[in-house]
């Protein structure tokens, strides 16, 4: 009686603490799929920010005014996965991000987007007016004689022009001359040719004024792809600490289900050896008194 009363005791206590340990168990189990939302969320972000880039460069290289929607559904989604982390009180408890300057990231994205379009459409419209203004200076060149040499000249303006254009961001070469030169060169050619025609002295003149705003924009719109990029750094960074963090977390949970679950293992093999052990003393001794 006895090893009955120990025996019970013994699968008593072993009860209990499964329960607590399965308890502890469950616990960390159910919170498995936030952290895994927030890794596929994570890699979503990275997605959409992946695509906005794709879209500035069709953009900028085939002006499709069509990416626009495609640009605002992207940031529409960051902005659902950000007000629905915001409002998260399982995020809340973990204290980890910074959601206002994410939602300022987002938002100079947008603004800047708006901006580079208007670069972007202001070098279009001024190429525009350029290549308006060139038909005039075509209609004087072959008014006057021999008006190859004047088709040669602004020929020569476009072609640097173009170089410039191309070649803004390369570093300015020391020992040969610049684009800039070359234009300017170009320019004085055109109007030795005209010999001080006003016509072209005028129409070169807004020329000038038209290439002046391009390159303006131009500038304009470097200058507001450098700052797009940064803003999608900080949001890529944003969803890089969405995964780490998710990761992370995930480890923890396997971890410590792995230890629980060893520790279920021992504490159950440790109570069953000496039961098994109990009964076999106990088969015995019936045995032996028979």
């Amino acid at each position: 009686m006895k090893n009955v009363s120990v025996v019970k005791a013994a699968f008593s206590t072993c009860i209990l603490f499964s329960l607590l340990i399965g308890a502890v168990f469950l616990f960390n189990i159910k919170a498995i799929p936030e952290y895994t939302r927030l890794i596929d969320n994570g890699k979503q972000i990275i997605g959409s920010v992946s695509e906005l880039e794709l879209l500035e460069k069709n953009y900028l290289l085939y002006l499709q005014h069509d990416v626009l929607d495609d640009v605002e559904d992207k940031i529409g989604n960051m902005r659902k996965t950000l007000t629905f982390y915001e409002k998260s009180e399982f995020i809340k408890k973990q204290k980890l991000f910074e959601f206002a300057a994410w939602e300022e990231a987002i938002s100079l994205y947008e603004r800047l987007f708006d901006q580079l379009m208007v670069y972007h459409e202001a070098v279009e419209k001024n190429i525009a007016d350029i290549r308006d203004l060139e038909k005039n200076i075509l209609a004087v060149i072959y008014s006057k004689m021999n008006p190859e040499r004047g088709i040669i000249a602004l020929q020569e303006i476009r072609l640097s022009e173009k170089g410039l254009i191309i070649y803004r961001n390369r570093p300015k070469p020391k020992d040969e001359h610049s684009f800039e030169d070359e234009r300017k060169e170009a320019v004085s050619n055109l109007l030795i040719w005209a010999q001080h025609d006003k016509r072209i002295g005028e129409l070169i003149e807004k020329d000038n004024h038209l290439f002046e705003e391009i390159l303006y924009n131009f500038e304009g719109q470097d200058s507001t792809s450098i700052k797009l990029k940064r803003e999608v750094e900080k949001i890529k960074n944003m969803a890089d600490k969405f995964m780490e963090e998710g990761n992370k977390k995930l480890h923890i949970t396997y971890s410590r289900c792995k230890f629980l679950s060893i520790i279920l293992l021992i504490m159950w093999l440790v109570t069953a050896i000496p039961v098994a052990a109990v009964r076999f003393v106990d088969k015995r001794g019936t045995k032996e008194k028979a």
